[in-house]
């Protein structure tokens, strides 16, 4: 699975290391289209997302909560 995403209870710090990643617990799914629907469960559950990564693809906190909002508007209705 090649995507990854990484997401704790605090928020992402503005540089993200590896280090930092090493102490997350990666969740893969096969898709980024997958990756982000966990990502806007993970934000209307109130934790953060730090990082999705995949092929060619590195999103960071900001962009992938505003590839979220669309999912998040669902959720609001």
């Amino acid at each position: 699975m090649p995507y990854a995403l990484y997401f704790s209870k605090v928020a992402a710090p503005l540089k993200i290391g590896r280090d930092a990643l090493d102490q997350l617990v990666a969740v893969h799914f096969s898709t980024e289209a997958d990756a982000l629907h966990a990502a806007a469960l993970v934000l209307r559950g109130g934790q953060f997302v730090w990082l999705i990564e995949g092929p060619g693809v590195r999103l960071t906190a900001p962009e992938i909560e505003e590839k979220c909002e669309p999912i998040l508007k669902t959720f609001r209705r």
